[in-house]
């Protein structure tokens, strides 16, 4: 009980200094903002056929994946790196936690965070149902998808804060690490011929799950376990980063 009590300290103080940040309105402002105007003018679109609201719900995922190659390193860049600049990471180490517990605790605040942007989107679905039937299945399914994709992003971003005490270089190592995942997909063309080569970087593509399978309502679990299966090796090498360190 002790160990979740100290998990749940470390998720409070994380998620309390988030909203201390103008960096995270920031952020919040313009997702927002974008895929308000996203909404709006794909609306716009298709007055004449109120019905294609699938292709609306389309418009607004469209660049989901894009968000997420920039927004988990936003969320985790100051998680470890800015503490350890300003001398707090000592100080919060001093107190009766251990390392997993402290990588545990960010982690849970920065995917709490992380998925809250994401719930911004809810009321335009929800304008949808005015404008017609939108089918939830899809929009259920890319929601599931973007949850652990972003548990696997936002767990390589804690990574990279505890390998650097600047919070420019950690966001760069996440969107670097990012990057290495969605671009397998260009891969593909280089294994015209042959299926199994295909069909692992259709595995191992980000890009393929989403437009191939959530986008569609298909939720496989196969994707759903390498997100976490990645996660949990991230963490478990940013608790040994952290282990490393504090004897540095």
């Amino acid at each position: 009980m002790s160990a979740l009590r100290n998990i749940w300290a470390v998720f409070l103080r994380e998620m309390g200094s988030y909203f201390l940040s103008p960096a995270a309105y920031v952020v919040l402002f313009l997702f927002l903002a974008t895929h308000g105007a996203i909404f709006y003018v794909s609306v716009l679109q298709r007055t004449g056929d109120p019905w294609q609201v699938t292709s609306i719900v389309d418009d607004v995922f469209g660049f989901a994946l894009v968000w997420v190659l920039f927004l988990s390193p936003l969320v985790t860049m100051k998680l470890f790196a800015e503490e350890r600049r300003t001398g707090s990471f000592e100080v919060l180490m001093t107190a009766p936690v251990t390392e997993w517990q402290v990588v545990a605790g960010k982690f849970l605040a920065a995917q709490a965070f992380y998925f809250l942007v994401w719930l911004g989107l809810l009321p335009l679905f929800g304008m949808l149902e005015v404008l017609g039937n939108p089918d939830w299945g899809p929009i259920f399914a890319t929601y599931c998808g973007l949850f652990f994709l972003g548990a696997l992003t936002n767990a390589l971003g804690i990574l990279a804060s505890t390998l650097t005490r600047n919070q420019l270089v950690s966001a760069m190592l996440a969107l670097a690490g990012n990057l290495f995942f969605f671009l397998l997909s260009i891969l593909e063309r280089f294994f015209p011929e042959d299926p199994d080569a295909r069909r692992f970087i259709h595995y191992v593509s980000f890009t393929r799950h989403f437009a191939v399978d959530f986008s569609n309502g298909v939720i496989d679990p196969r994707y759903l376990f390498f997100y976490a299966g990645f996660a949990a090796l991230f963490l478990f090498l940013s608790v040994r980063s952290l282990e490393a360190r504090k004897w540095l």
